[in-house]
């Protein structure tokens, strides 16, 4: 093999389309298994806190008072959404520049051990979209879990939800979406699937119930 063959091999070429450049940038730098990672484990991160915080707002907000009820449960609203956002600008900001620094000392010490200058290469070329895209799923992915376990209670300021309604199929979804993400690392790890959804809707269940617990203890209870 010439030499221009072997990088050819080595390295992702401008060839085929822009999706077909990222995955062979991805698979270059090992970014798929690091933003696979990623997905999973920020998405239970947000699920979770979501969990909290619905759970927060169906244990104390009192139905006996409905206007107090109103202004706790758009406090609730308002919370749930501003965290989504939140996190998704953490989870991007965060991650795409330790992924760049950690990108980047890669490269010079790549460089550094081929002699040459390695910055201007298509490699370096890959961990920067592989920084990219890590970031885009590590910021994504706990805000769109969250977003959709939220949804129900956008419907309560128009009225088609009552607040209590929306809060138990806001859980129900957390609980359903907690169970989706075991049977997806089941299916990664190639191990049992159920095993891991039952360990993931099991950490939720876990959530709920300390949360009940605190708040019998702290009288929080509405």
């Amino acid at each position: 093999m010439s030499e221009s063959e072997e990088g050819n091999s080595t390295y992702p070429t401008h060839e085929g389309g822009r999706i077909q450049r990222i995955m062979r940038a991805l698979e270059l730098t090992q970014g798929v298994e690091i933003a696979r990672r990623y997905l999973a484990m920020n998405a239970f991160d947000g699920a979770l806190t979501m969990l909290g915080l619905i759970l927060g707002g169906l244990i104390t907000i009192n139905p006996a008072a409905p206007t107090e009820a109103t202004l706790q449960f758009n406090a609730i609203l308002l919370a749930a959404a501003g965290t989504s956002i939140a996190m998704a600008i953490s989870g991007f900001s965060g991650s795409y520049l330790t992924e760049s620094a950690e990108r980047d000392r890669e490269v010079d010490e790549i460089g550094r051990a081929m002699l040459s200058d390695m910055s201007d290469s298509m490699y370096a070329k890959a961990t920067k979209t592989t920084s990219l895209v890590v970031a885009i799923v590590d910021g994504a992915s706990p805000a769109i879990a969250a977003f959709i376990i939220i949804i129900p209670l956008f419907f309560v300021p128009g009225g088609y939800l009552v607040y209590r309604t929306a809060f138990y199929i806001s859980i129900g979804i957390c609980l359903a979406l907690l169970f989706a993400l075991g049977l997806f690392l089941g299916a990664v790890s190639k191990k049992n699937m159920w095993s891991y959804g039952a360990k993931t809707l099991f950490a939720g269940i876990m959530t709920a119930i300390l949360m009940f617990i605190i708040s019998w203890f702290t009288g929080a209870s509405g």
